[in-house]
C-alpha cells in the first residue's frame, strides 16, 4: 500500500510539472450500485492525453435481487483512469478511457478494471464541469465477477 501511494504522489508530480497549466482538482459525485463521492484530479501529460486520479467512499445500501437481500457495505476506492481527450467548440471535450479501481470494504480488500467516457466543459472562469459514465468490473474480491456502472457529475477548479 505505501508503494502504491508513493508511486501515485511521483505520478502527480511528473504531470504537475509536465503541463502545470492544465491541471483541475475538485470532487465527483453520482450513483452506480451505491452512492458516491470523490476527490479528483485531472491532469494532462500530452496535448490529448491526461490522467485522473480518484479518492473517495461509496455509501452502502440495501435492496433485493432475485428474492435475495443483497448489501453494498461502505467503502473506500482509489481508482486512476488515462484519457484519450477531443476539445471540441466553446470549452466543450468528450474523453474516453480505460482505468483501475482498488477498494476497501467490511468485506476486504477488491480490484476492478474498466473504463470511463464522458463530456467536459471549461469555463471562461477557472472552473470545469463534467458529466460521465464509468463501468467497472470486479476482477478480486468481495464483489468478485460484479460489474458496477456509475454516473457522475463533477466540479473541478482548473490551476
Amino acid at each position: 500500500m505505501k508503494r502504491i501511494l508513493i508511486s501515485l504522489i511521483a505520478l502527480v508530480a511528473l504531470t504537475t510539472a509536465a503541463q502545470a497549466q492544465d491541471n483541475t482538482f475538485g470532487v465527483r459525485a453520482g450513483y452506480g450500485a451505491a452512492f458516491g463521492a470523490e476527490l479528483s484530479y485531472q491532469g494532462f501529460v500530452s496535448d490529448i492525453n491526461r490522467i485522473e486520479i480518484d479518492l473517495g467512499a461509496r455509501f452502502g445500501k440495501k435492496f433485493v435481487k432475485d428474492e435475495v437481500a443483497v448489501a453494498y457495505p461502505t467503502s473506500a476506492a482509489l481508482s486512476v483512469m488515462y484519457h484519450w481527450h477531443w476539445f471540441l467548440v466553446g470549452g466543450f471535450g468528450i474523453y474516453v478511457g480505460p482505468g483501475v479501481q482498488a477498494t476497501i470494504a467490511g468485506a476486504g480488500f477488491g480490484l476492478g478494471l474498466g473504463g470511463q467516457v464522458g463530456l467536459d466543459y471549461q469555463f471562461d472562469a477557472p472552473f470545469q464541469l463534467s458529466l460521465d459514465f464509468r463501468p467497472m468490473y470486479a476482477l478480486v474480491g468481495p464483489y468478485h465477477l460484479s460489474l458496477d456502472n456509475h454516473v457522475a457529475l463533477g466540479i473541478r477548479y482548473a490551476f
